[in-house]
C-alpha cells in the first residue's frame, strides 16, 4: 500500500505545481543573425516580461535589432487568458505606438511560443519593432 499512496502523492503535487505556473516571468528570443552571433554583437533580442493576477496580463515588449541600431523600448502590454496556458496579449510599440495583438502559449518546457496575428493600429511610419513570431526562453 506505500507505492501506490506515494505515487498518487508525487501526481497530486506534480499537477499543483503545474497548476501553479502562469505568464508571470521573463521571456527572450535571441534574434541575431549567425554572423552577428559570432561577432558577438550587442542587442538583437526581443522579450516580453509579464505578470499574470488572475485572468489578467500586464508587461512590455522590448525589441533590438542587432548592433542597437533600432530599439523598441518598453511597450506595454495587456492581455487575458483564453486557456489556462493560452493568452492573448496586446502589444504597443514604444517605438512608434502601433498596436498588435497575437497569441502567446505557454510550453511544457517552460518556453513561451508567440505569434503576432494582426496590427490594429498602424502608423505607417518607422517599424515598430514588435516581435512576429517565435519561441522565447525564460530568463535572460
Amino acid at each position: 500500500m506505500r507505492i501506490p499512496t506515494l505515487i498518487l502523492t508525487l501526481l497530486v503535487a506534480a499537477s499543483a505545481a503545474a497548476a501553479e505556473r502562469d505568464f508571470s516571468g521573463q521571456w527572450t528570443i535571441d534574434i541575431r543573425s549567425p554572423e552577428a552571433v559570432k561577432q558577438n554583437k550587442d542587442c538583437g533580442f526581443a522579450s516580453f516580461y509579464l505578470k499574470q493576477v488572475g485572468d489578467r496580463i500586464t508587461g512590455t515588449h522590448t525589441f533590438a535589432t542587432s548592433g542597437c541600431g533600432r530599439i523598441n523600448d518598453s511597450g506595454p502590454v495587456t492581455g487575458i487568458l483564453v486557456s489556462p496556458k493560452k493568452a492573448v496579449l496586446i502589444v504597443t510599440s514604444a517605438r512608434n505606438g502601433d498596436i498588435a495583438y497575437g497569441i502567446a502559449i505557454l510550453l511544457p518546457d517552460h518556453d513561451l511560443d508567440w505569434k503576432t496575428i494582426e496590427y490594429v493600429r498602424e502608423s505607417g511610419g518607422d517599424s515598430p519593432l514588435i516581435l512576429g513570431k517565435g519561441r522565447l526562453h525564460p530568463g535572460k
